[in-house]
């Protein structure tokens, strides 16, 4: 693969990869060293076969990559303090900025890692139970039930923030 055609690849999913990581890590930072190194090994590995969608292919390398950085020692074990969170935050992009200030996207960070996965699937990636499920490796139960007990989650923690309960479902509507 030529650096021309990288570069291509990742004008066209390197925001959505952005987005994705971030949902994952709740950092901006950290997220964008994650893509950059999926992107990495995506040009130094190149294997990949035109099977299916590059940008599920993609998203998956981050996800994996997001997945395998929560489960680190260094994350576990790192220790966060009031001013660098703050710092984290005054340094966001704009379009960052935007989703973090919505209160769908703030209740949605709230959520644990499986349930904000399926949720994020489900409505931002707009993928069916059933492709969520092949992408998690998970059964399509597993899926409905996470996505059940995620949406009164996110409806709770709205409601705790004092936000409208009926504008959250005008967005969200239960299954």
């Amino acid at each position: 693969m030529d650096s021309v055609k990288l570069e291509q690849i990742m004008d066209q999913y390197g925001e959505h990869l952005l987005k994705m990581a971030y949902f994952y890590l709740r950092d901006h930072e950290q997220a964008k060293d994650i893509v950059q190194e999926v992107f990495i090994s995506f040009y130094e590995k190149s294997n990949y076969q035109e099977r299916g969608k590059l940008r599920a292919y993609l998203t998956k390398l981050t996800v994996n990559r997001c997945k395998d950085h929560l489960r680190s020692w260094s994350f576990r074990h790192l220790k966060f303090n009031k001013e660098w969170a703050e710092t984290i935050h005054t340094e966001h992009n704009r379009l960052i900025l935007k989703e973090e200030r919505s209160m769908i996207a703030s209740a949605i960070l709230a959520l644990p890692v499986k349930y904000r996965e399926i949720i994020l699937f489900y409505y931002y990636e707009e993928l069916t139970m059933r492709e969520i499920a092949a992408f998690l490796d998970l059964s399509e139960n597993t899926v409905k039930t996470r996505m059940t007990k995620g949406i009164p989650m996110i409806y709770a923690t709205a409601y705790s923030k004092a936000y409208l309960k009926s504008t959250l479902f005008l967005i969200m509507p239960i299954l």
